[in-house]
C-alpha cells in the first residue's frame, strides 16, 4: 500500500512541479529531508525521486518560469567560492578514499543546487510559505510522531532519525531545533484557528522530541533557542514567570537516565567515552589541516582509516586537553562538529569560507529584518527573525554533529536570498508608486 501511495504522490509531484516551479523546489526539499523511498518496502524503493524532481524543476524553470534573473546575492557568491574551494580540495586528493571524496562532492553540488533554485524561483509570500510548510511537514511532523511515542512510553522510547541524512539522534535534534522557529512562524501567519492550534501542539511535541533524543548538544541548542526567542518577545515578564514556575516541575518528570546524561556535561571531557571519541576526531581533523592547510584531505577525511591510524599516536598531548591514547582497534569516528569537519575536509581556507557564508547569511538576514520592519511587512519581519534563530540553532548545535553540508541549512541560505529579493522588489514598487 505504501508503494502505491508513494508512486501516486510521485507522479502528482512531477506534474505540478513542471506546471509550477515553486512546487518543484518545495517537493525537492521535502524529498531531500524525508527520503520517502526509505519508508517503503517494495518496488518504489528503487525510484530516484529526488533526482527526477530536480530535473523536472530545472526543465520547468527553463520552459515555464517567466522572471528569469540570476540573482543569488552576496550570500550566493560566497557559497560558490566555498564550493569552488571544495572542488579544489577534491581534485587534490590522491588517497585511498578519493572515490568517496568525489561522490561526496557530487552530493554537495546537489545540495548547493537546492540553494540556487530556491533563490531563483521563490518570489512571493505564498510560495515562500509553501516551501516552509514542506520543511515542517518533513522534520517537525516526524518529530511530533516520535514525541507521542516518547510520552506514551513514559520516556522509555528513545527518539532517533529514520531516513535520509538525519538518522543519528544528534542530527535529528539539530534538525528539530532548526525547524522550531519555522513552526512558530507558521503559527504567526496562519489564519485558520484549528490549524493554528495544531501547530502549537506540534511545537510543544517538537520540544519534547528534542528531550527524547537524549542529545546533550540538542538540549543545549534548544535552551539557547528558547533564550533567543525570549529576548525577542514583548512579554518577557510573563514568559519568565511561567518558566520559573513550570520548568523545575517538568525537569523532575523527565526520565532519570535523561537527567543523568545531561548532568555529565561538566565531566564529559574526562569521564564520557563518547565525548572523548569526539575529542580524538577533532584533534585528528586539526592535525590533518595542519599538514594540508590549503586543501585538507577531502570529504570525510577524519573517517579515512589510514589517516586515522597515522595521526592517532599524536593525539594524547595535542591541543589544550589531554586525552587517552586511541585504541589500535578503534574504528574512525565522524567529526561530530561542523567546523572541525570542514577544517579536516578542506583546510583553513575552506573553514574560513564556511564561516563567512554563515556570518554573511546571518547579517544579511538581520538587515532584511530591519528593512521589513521599516516597510511595515510584519510577516516578513517575523520570518527573518525565525530564519536567524534557525541559523543560530544550526551554528550552536552544529558543534555536536557532522552536518556541514546539510540540505536544510542550504535551504535556509536560499530563503535569506529570497527575502532580500522580495524586499528589493517591494522597495522598487513603493518608489514607482511614490513617483506616480
Amino acid at each position: 500500500m505504501r508503494d502505491i501511495l508513494l508512486v501516486a504522490f510521485f507522479f502528482m509531484a512531477i506534474y505540478y512541479s513542471f506546471k509550477k516551479p515553486y512546487i518543484g523546489v518545495s517537493a525537492w526539499i521535502w524529498i531531500a529531508l524525508t527520503a520517502p523511498t526509505k519508508w517503503a518496502f517494495g518496488f518504489s524503493t528503487s525510484l530516484r525521486m529526488n533526482f527526477t524532481i530536480v530535473i523536472v524543476t530545472l526543465m520547468s524553470y527553463l520552459i515555464v518560469f517567466k522572471d528569469k534573473k540570476f540573482s543569488i546575492g552576496s550570500v550566493g557568491f560566497f557559497i560558490i567560492l566555498f564550493l569552488l574551494m571544495c572542488f579544489i580540495s577534491t581534485m587534490a586528493q590522491n588517497t585511498i578514499h578519493a572515490s568517496d571524496v568525489n561522490a561526496e562532492y557530487i552530493e554537495h553540488v546537489k545540495t548547493a543546487l537546492l540553494f540556487v533554485f530556491t533563490a531563483l524561483i521563490l518570489r512571493t509570500k505564498h510560495q515562500l510559505i509553501t516551501f516552509v510548510w514542506c520543511i515542517v511537514l518533513s522534520i517537525s511532523s516526524y518529530a511530533g510522531m516520535e514525541a507521542v511515542k516518547f510520552l506514551l512510553s513514559g520516556g522509555g522510547h528513545q527518539i532517533v532519525g529514520r531516513a535520509g541524512v538525519i538518522i543519528d539522534r544528534n542530527d535529528l535534534a539539530v534538525a528539530i531545533n532548526m525547524c522550531l522557529p519555522l513552526v512558530f512562524f507558521l503559527i504567526y501567519v496562519t489564519e485558520n484557528t484549528l490549524v493554528k492550534k495544531g501547530l502549537w501542539i506540534l511545537a510543544i511535541l517538537n520540544i519534547v522530541a528534542v528531550v527524547g533524543t537524549y542529545s546533550r548538544g540538542g538540549f543545549i541548542g534548544l535552551s539557547i533557542i528558547a533564550f533567543a526567542a525570549w529576548l525577542k518577545s514583548d512579554k518577557k515578564v510573563i514568559w519568565a514567570i511561567l518558566a520559573f514556575t513550570f520548568l523545575p516541575f517538568l525537569y523532575s518528570q523527565t526520565p532519570e537516565e535523561w537527567r543523568e546524561r545531561q548532568n555529565t556535561v561538566s565531566t564529559a571531557a574526562t569521564e564520557d567515552s563518547s565525548f572523548i571519541g569526539r575529542l580524538w576526531a577533532w584533534k585528528i581533523s586539526t592535525l590533518i589541516a595542519l599538514d594540508d592547510p590549503l586543501t585538507g584531505a577531502g570529504y570525510k577525511a577524519v573517517t579515512d582509516p589510514i589517516l586515522w591510524r597515522y595521526y592517532a599516536p599524536f593525539t594524547p598531548n595535542f591541543g589544550p586537553l589531554e586525552t587517552p591514547p586511541i585504541p589500535a582497534d578503534l574504528a574512525p569516528k565522524a567529526a561530530h562538529n561542523i567546523y572541525f569537519q570542514v577544517l579536516g575536509d578542506h583546510g583553513f581556507i575552506g573553514l574560513l569560507l564556511f564561516i563567512i557564508v554563515l556570518c554573511k547569511c546571518f547579517f544579511t538576514n538581520r538587515a532584511n529584518q530591519r528593512k521589513a520592519k521599516n516597510l511595515g511587512l510584519g510577516w516578513l519581519e517575523n520570518f527573518c527573525s525565525a530564519l536567524n534563530v534557525s541559523i543560530i540553532g544550526y551554528c550552536i548545535t552544529g558543534m555536536n554533529v557532522s552536518l556541514a553540508y546539510f540540505d536544510l541549512i542550504y535551504a535556509v541560505f536560499g530563503l535569506v536570498v529570497v527575502c532580500n529579493i522580495i524586499l528589493a522588489n517591494t522597495t522598487q514598487t513603493t518608489a514607482v508608486v511614490a513617483k506616480t
